[in-house]
């Protein structure tokens, strides 16, 4: 069998900023060839947002670790199974019967280099090599929605969601058609609205140039969130990945 195309190192970060509790909730299995990683934000407002977000990164890890494909159908299948696994959770009558979560889930199969992702609501992943940003997801909000129809998005509510997890209705997932071919030098973000927020590209990529490790890269943000000093300062939460030859 051929050798690894690629090695991962992993770093993570969760704060709560200056709210009572922190909703976010993210993880990541690594097999003998495959890598899932995933991170939600519980959606505010609705209560319950710390359990369904816990429930939606349980569900991913568990089921992908039972059966580790890297394929557009198993990532679909995940996501839809977090969502089953968010709305089976819900209870009448107590905080979780109307929660929901954002999700941003990462597939990549270490021998070939290939990634594919999937997202719904406003958690990120980006992309970047050698701090050059390669893309990154697009929200599904109002803001985003105003914006790609050519309105001013500024009287947008911040963090209004068109789709997130936990509608018995069905929600709008957004999944990269095409694998990407991942390479050393390659450092993907994913991220909670909480942090991404606190930067422009310009700065997020600054962040990311010359670090020597990925706890580094990690090190640089949080620090990042905290000189904004912003008083309504969202919980944040931030898995990193650096992607080195295998």
């Amino acid at each position: 069998m051929a050798g690894r195309a690629l090695t991962v190192s992993l770093a993570s970060l969760s704060q709560t900023g200056r709210r009572e509790c922190n909703e976010d909730a993210f993880g990541y299995w690594e097999g003998a060839g495959s890598l899932v990683a995933v991170l939600c934000d519980g959606a505010g407002g609705h209560g319950g947002g710390q359990a369904a977000s816990r429930a939606a990164v349980t569900h991913v890890l568990e089921a992908f670790a039972q059966r580790p494909e890297i394929s557009t159908d198993a990532l679909q299948w995940l996501v839809r199974g977090a969502n089953d696994a968010v709305v089976a959770a819900q209870v009448a009558g107590t905080l979780t019967a109307d929660m929901r979560t954002t999700i941003v889930v990462l597939l990549l199969d270490l021998f070939s280099g290939a990634a594919l992702w999937a997202h719904a609501g406003d958690s990120r992943l980006y992309r970047w090599h050698d701090a050059r940003l390669l893309g990154r997801t697009r929200d599904q909000s109002l803001e985003q929605r105003l914006r790609d129809a050519g309105l001013d998005a500024r009287a947008a509510t911040a963090g209004q969601l068109t789709s997130a997890l936990g509608s018995p209705e069905g929600f709008e997932l957004e999944v990269l058609d095409t694998p990407q071919m991942l390479a050393s030098g390659d450092a993907l973000l994913l991220c909670s609205d909480g942090l991404w927020s606190a930067f422009d590209e310009v700065a997020l990529a600054r962040s990311v140039a010359g670090c020597g490790s990925v706890q580094t890269w990690l090190d640089r943000l949080e620090a990042g969130v905290q000189r904004a000093r912003r008083s309504d300062q969202d919980n944040y939460s931030a898995l990193a990945i650096w992607c080195t030859a295998g």
